[in-house]
């Protein structure tokens, strides 16, 4: 059975990067772009840029900058193993390097929940009572 709809010539540059699986929801991808977080040849994008195949987009989601290059127009979110049949990963790995370097920096610098936040021992409510002039 053949298909009635109309190959697409082009693609809202937020719905392709949702349909691709790069972002969770549309509208995370639409803030991306408004967050000139997404770039077509060095130009930030407005979410409503339209992309043609064979498009390069830089990414950059969190530590990471991802490139990508558009292979097809999807007309809708496709499952995970069907994504590299939409898109080229041209990312370089030194990329995933300096991310999983940031992303340990960040957690060997982050503060420790029980650093942070603890319950005053007997000696400790003490204190704070001597402190603030109560006993």
């Amino acid at each position: 059975m053949a298909s009635t709809e109309p190959a697409l010539t082009s693609l809202r540059v937020d719905k392709w990067l949702h349909h691709v699986r790069v972002f969770k929801t549309r509208t995370l991808a639409a803030a991306a772009c408004n967050k000139s977080n997404v770039t077509i040849g060095g130009q930030a994008v407005k979410p409503a840029r339209e992309v043609r195949c064979g498009d390069v987009i830089d990414v950059k989601r969190g530590e990471l900058a991802l490139v990508l290059k558009v292979l097809a127009l999807p007309p809708a979110r496709l499952g995970a193993p069907h994504v590299p049949a939409c898109c080229e990963n041209l990312t370089p790995p030194e990329n995933y390097e300096k991310a999983a370097a940031a992303r340990k920096d960040r957690e060997l610098t982050a503060p420790k929940p029980h650093e942070t936040a603890f319950k005053p021992s007997k000696k400790d409510l003490r204190d704070i009572r001597e402190w603030l002039g109560r006993d």
